[in-house]
């Protein structure tokens, strides 16, 4: 069973009821804390061996990734963080210094938390003879009135992402790169999103589940995706437009707009940068455009997990 597979069979089973307003499928759920206030809840587990090498990196910039992921998630539920929840398993070695490596850890944690005033609240830390994993959970509360989901991409949007994609792994930008939290506060004032959701599988992934959240298809144009400088330039365009689809670990945000809202996102501050990268349709999948302007299926690309 893939990823996908798994998560939409979880939706089905667990619908949601008060307080939660949104749950299973979304980058993070949705809970009413009384008439007039919501909560955002993020959570993401990182493994040593999957999402870094422990053997390789800093601590510190392990740390950082762990929370820096949930806050790209809370960038694209348009919601800031309030407190962090810090889950540690502990590889149980004697090659290992726990306290040293929990201690690197939280300076990592701790670096990013206070960037954007949030506060580690508690959490729970163990040691095993396992690898070493990293939980983290985030509450967030909405930036604005909107909190927009993957679900709500209607024909006639357009798609755009916050910036170039692909070669995250090349340069250990998936370890050091700034959640789009900036971005997310002037989407919050200035822009009404139909659907939003961050880039951490790929493209060729993340966007095909929009869609099918939102019941709709996608035309992307090949022509304008924003291919990022660590991508090799030395290789075949063909290469790098792959690389831009499917690497994932980017991090950026990917959100579907009223066409009418096209000019406001092309003229925001200079400081942030959104890449038109093609629009919303009626029926189901993704459609790349060629630079013949020939329609193709887009190929099964990106990251899911294999549940076995």
């Amino acid at each position: 069973m893939m990823e996908n597979d798994f998560l939409q069979s979880l939706e089905r089973r667990f619908t949601p009821r008060p307080p939660v307003l949104t749950g299973i499928g979304d980058d993070g759920a949705v809970l009413e804390a009384d008439s007039s206030r919501k909560i955002v809840v993020v959570t993401d587990m990182l493994l040593d061996g999957t999402h870094f090498r422990l053997a390789e990196v800093s601590p510190v910039l392990v740390g950082r990734k762990a929370i820096a992921v949930n806050l790209s998630d809370l960038a694209a539920m348009l919601a800031k963080p309030t407190a962090a929840f810090i889950s540690l398993a502990l590889p149980r070695d004697n090659s290992t210094n726990l306290q040293l490596l929990a201690e690197q850890l939280y300076q990592g944690l701790q670096e990013l938390a206070d960037q954007y005033d949030c506060v580690i609240a508690g959490g729970d830390t163990n040691s095993w003879e396992g690898p070493f994993a990293i939980n983290v959970t985030l509450t967030g509360s909405p930036l604005g009135k909107q909190i927009p989901l993957r679900s709500g991409a209607l024909p006639g949007d357009l798609l755009f992402v916050t910036g170039p994609l692909g070669g995250s792994l090349l340069h250990q930008r998936h370890l050091t790169f700034q959640p789009r939290l900036d971005a997310a506060q002037w989407l919050a004032d200035n822009v009404p999103v139909s659907a939003l959701m961050d880039i951490s599988d790929g493209l060729a992934t993340d966007l095909p589940r929009m869609m099918l959240a939102s019941r709709t298809s996608a035309v992307l144009d090949m022509t304008r995706i924003p291919i990022h400088t660590d991508v090799p330039a030395s290789l075949p365009h063909e290469q790098r437009l792959q690389a831009a689809l499917n690497d994932g670990e980017d991090f950026e945000l990917l959100l579907a707009v009223p066409a009418e809202t096209a000019s406001v996102l092309l003229s925001a501050p200079n400081h942030l940068h959104f890449h038109p990268i093609g629009s919303v349709q009626a029926g189901t999948g993704v459609r790349l455009k060629l630079a013949n302007g020939e329609l193709v299926q887009l190929p099964p690309g990106g990251w899911q997990h294999h549940l076995q």
